[in-house]
């Protein structure tokens, strides 16, 4: 949430050392040609690896702007933020590892029940996309706001008898942060097996004096892409951003909720906070299982003894991949996006948008949409669906914030309505089509989710909890102000003009 104050940071020092260097080398003699040769040679070098990464023609566009204008701090920012990361000290041990855990579970793989991919069969297009196979016998629990969450998520953690597996993008050193790690410290300590895993960027106020009580009580801890300092991040893109749980392999938890006093609205600048989180109990937590693991293979070291063989040789492989079918609930599947990979939760999105009917309802706090999927929001809305979008009424981040409302008059000229959530702040990523498909999970409706991040999404198909969110959804409108032409012809020049600048950056944020 914090990524871009961090990034405001990184810049301003870029600039006051490339200023202080500037005139430092003006002020020798025999070196502007020199420094008229690196402005030439940088840009020509740095906007040759621009053209060929593989990153949306909007970005490539962004980046040859900035390195073309401002040659030096440019091609500096690139570096930090726009390039893909290499990973060449991990590579090797990790596509062996992964390796054999994906034929280790492949091998054991519950097939799908035919007849729910005949009654869903959209499910079957998701499929061949990259998701997983549609299981009926999953059950999902909407959970609303942060203290649902985080009550159900201690209470499951206190009944846990074998393992708990916690990955965040966000986990913070606040009140409810330690109440979760001691809760965690506490299973370890009567012998159930706790792994966790933060992303080394979003999670990086964590200190080792919040970690050493997890490592004292044998927690085994590692970071995703961890980073040297802040102010030096060489790999803030690409980050892990999921959110998930684990529970002796029957309960998984994911959705929009960090761990952090903010998800409670004890964040004073933003208020009350609003979220969408999602509980589910069988055969799909298998899958989530295996996404965890993946994760944590990745993030492990070359000397680590977590190999893959803990979690799925014959021994291990029947305690972390349970199958427990639930009683008959529609459908659900997983869909997972990886940076540089795959697109998969994307062309979801366009599968599932293009066979709306009647209504396409979207919560999302940053809505910055790339041009195919605010296309297909356009058209919708011109053909008559009842497309409504719920938007924060208080932005977290000022970029994102001023770029999401850039779009709103696009938007009302196509019949979408757009809703500023008067309770402040709203977090949920969300979508429900019909009243009957529904979304839910970490990616939220901007560039940095469908391309840039790792990203996780539940798709539902008439389950019980459908219902549930449908009513939440509801709710939010209720609680939410409608955007009319009224409201947008009083904006002034000036926020018209940080909106369009706003704009111009977005497929970078």
């Amino acid at each position: 949430m914090y990524l871009l104050k961090r990034r405001v940071w990184q810049l301003l020092i870029m600039i006051v050392l490339g200023i202080f260097l500037l005139g430092l080398l003006y002020s020798i003699d025999g070196l502007i040609p020199f420094l008229v040769g690196a402005a030439i040679l940088i840009p020509l070098i740095v906007g040759w690896h621009i053209l060929f990464d593989h990153v949306q023609p909007q970005a490539k566009l962004a980046w040859l702007l900035a390195v073309l204008f401002i040659p030096f701090l440019g091609a500096l920012a690139w570096v930090l933020f726009g390039r893909t990361p290499r990973r060449h000290r991990r590579i090797k041990r990790t596509s062996t590892e992964i390796r054999m855990f994906r034929q280790a579970i492949e091998a054991e793989r519950i097939e799908t029940a035919n007849d729910v991919s005949d009654r869903f069969p959209l499910t079957r297009a998701l499929e061949k996309l990259g998701a997983t196979g549609a299981d009926g016998h999953t059950s999902t629990k909407l959970l609303v706001n942060g203290e649902e969450k985080f009550d159900a998520v201690i209470k499951d953690i206190e009944q846990a008898t074998h393992h708990i597996h916690v990955q965040y993008y966000l986990f913070r050193t606040d009140e409810i942060s330690l109440k979760i790690r001691d809760a965690l410290i506490k299973r370890s300590n009567e012998n159930v097996t706790v792994r966790f895993l933060y992303d080394g960027l979003g999670s990086q106020e964590i200190s080792e004096a919040f970690l050493e009580p997890l490592r004292e009580s044998r927690v085994h801890v590692e970071a995703f892409d961890p980073v040297v300092h802040p102010l030096l991040v060489f790999n803030a893109n690409f980050r892990n951003h999921q959110k998930l749980i684990v529970i002796d392999g029957r309960i998984a938890y994911t959705g929009g909720l960090n761990v952090g006093d903010e998800y409670l609205g004890k964040y004073k600048k933003l208020g009350f906070w609003r979220d969408t989180h999602l509980r589910l109990e069988g055969p799909l937590v298998r899958e989530l299982q295996r996404l965890f693991v993946e994760n944590w293979l990745y993030a492990g070291h070359e000397d680590d003894t977590e190999r893959w063989d803990l979690f799925a040789d014959s021994k291990h492989l029947p305690e972390y991949f349970i199958d427990d079918p639930q009683p008959d609930n529609g459908a659900t599947q997983l869909l997972v996006t990886s940076p540089g990979k795959d697109v998969t939760i994307r062309d979801g999105l366009i599968t599932l948008l293009m066979e709306a009917k009647e209504s396409i309802w979207i919560t999302t706090p940053y809505l910055i949409p790339p041009p195919e999927l605010l296309a297909l929001l356009e058209v919708a809305g011109r053909r008559g669906i009842d497309v409504r979008i719920v938007v924060p009424g208080k932005g977290d981040e000022w970029f994102s914030f001023h770029a999401t409302e850039y779009y709103f008059e696009q938007l009302l000229k196509r019949n979408i309505r757009i809703y500023k959530y008067n309770r402040h702040f709203i977090h949920a990523k969300t979508v429900l089509i019909d009243g009957k498909i529904a979304l839910v999970g970490t990616a939220n409706f901007d560039f940095r989710s469908m391309y840039l991040n790792h990203e996780m999404t539940i798709a539902q198909y008439e389950t019980s909890s459908i219902q549930q969110l449908q009513e939440a959804f509801l709710k939010d409108f209720d609680e939410s102000i409608l955007i009319d032409w009224s409201m947008l012809r009083k904006k002034s020049s000036g926020k018209r003009f940080i909106e369009a600048f706003c704009h111009i950056f977005s497929p970078l944020l």
